[in-house]
Formats: C-alpha cells, sequence, structure tokens
C-alpha cells in the first residue's frame, strides 16, 4: 500500500462502513455515497460489486445482508484496498478478483453494483475514468454481461454520467432486455483531476 493513507467512516442504511485507501484507487466520492444510501440489498443476495476501487459497495452489501458478494476492479490495488477494507469491517463474505468483467462470476446474481469508467475521450488517459470514445464502452459490456448473469428479478444499480452516450445506453439495456428505471440524480460539477487534465 503506497502513498497517504485516507479514512472514511458512513453511515448507510443503519450500517456504519469504514474505509481506508490511498490514491493508487479510485476514491469514493458524492456518486457512490447516493448509491450506498439508494441500494436495496435483500437478505440473501448474491452480490456483484464490479469495478470494486475501495470495496465501498460491496462492503456496504455484505453488511447489509447479502449471502455473498463478488468484488471485482482491473486495478491492482483495489483488490488489495477491498481485502483490507473487508477485514476492517469484519467482513467475512466477499470473493474479491483482479478482473472487471461479471463473466467470472458462475452464480446467478440477484443484484449488480457498479459505477464504471465512463468519461469519453478520443484516447485512454485514466483507467478510473475512461470509457471510451463516447464514454459507453464499459456501461455497454457490463449490461450485456448482466443480462446473462441476473437470476430472475434480479437488479442492477448502475451509475450513469449523462457525458456517456444517455440515448446508446438506453438502447444497450433494451437490446439486453432490461428495463430501466432513474431513481436519483446528482448534479456534479467536475474538478479538473477529475476529469482526467
Amino acid at each position: 500500500m503506497t502513498g497517504q493513507v485516507c479514512s472514511l467512516r458512513r453511515a448507510h442504511q443503519g450500517v456504519v462502513l469504514r474505509l481506508e485507501y490511498d490514491d493508487q484507487v479510485y476514491q469514493p466520492g458524492p456518486l457512490t455515497e447516493a448509491l450506498g444510501n439508494l441500494m436495496q440489498v435483500q437478505r440473501d443476495d448474491r452480490v456483484a460489486a464490479v469495478g470494486c476501487g475501495t470495496g465501498y459497495l460491496g462492503i456496504l452489501a455484505a453488511l447489509l445482508g447479502a449471502r455473498k458478494v463478488f468484488c471485482s476492479d482491473p486495478v491492482p490495488a483495489a483488490v488489495r484496498w477491498t481485502r483490507h477494507n473487508a477485514r476492517l469491517n469484519a467482513v467475512k463474505n466477499l470473493d474479491v478478483r483482479r478482473g472487471g468483467s461479471l463473466d467470472e462470476m458462475n452464480a446467478p446474481l440477484e443484484l449488480i453494483l457498479t459505477l464504471p469508467p465512463q468519461m469519453p475521450f478520443n484516447s485512454p488517459f485514466n483507467d478510473w475514468r475512461y470509457g471510451g470514445p463516447d464514454g459507453t464502452d464499459v456501461l455497454r459490456k457490463i449490461i450485456r454481461q448482466a443480462a446473462a448473469r441476473l437470476a430472475p428479478g434480479g437488479r442492477m444499480y448502475m451509475v450513469h454520467s449523462a457525458l456517456a452516450d444517455p440515448a446508446r445506453i438506453r438502447k444497450a439495456l433494451s437490446r439486453a432486455g432490461l428495463t430501466r428505471e432513474v431513481i436519483h440524480v446528482v448534479h456534479k460539477n467536475w474538478s479538473r483531476q477529475e476529469a482526467g487534465q
């Protein structure tokens, strides 16, 4: 673990989540916190947190009663910090893997949680933010995989930025046979650092 370690403590839905992380991993902010307040975890859900970062959403799902939580992220530091934070929160039912794909999950899933990279740009600039030329590459991949992995009645909570071609994402959801509902809107000003500049 490198860099200065930050600590975070947040309460969501009656449970307290503690996290530690450094600058080598995607750092939770208002979008992650909003999802933590809104996601509905049923007792005994099998959950996947795709692009888990610090482990925030996956660990929170476990604390809210999920039976099993699969966390994956392509960034090695995210895997290390998620395992560290699982221990910090005494969560033992996490399966943490390096990767960023639902194809690695064999079990049907009742719940998928994701805040994927979706910043549009003409070339890769930041693994945590870059989503392809129109911002939809990672989103569309997760949507396709979710359609094959969700159990009947399963749900997916996905943060989607208006910067990542909303019409194309609506079409991808429809093609995959998934219905969509906007449950919350966050208005956010991007800092130069967040925009990858």
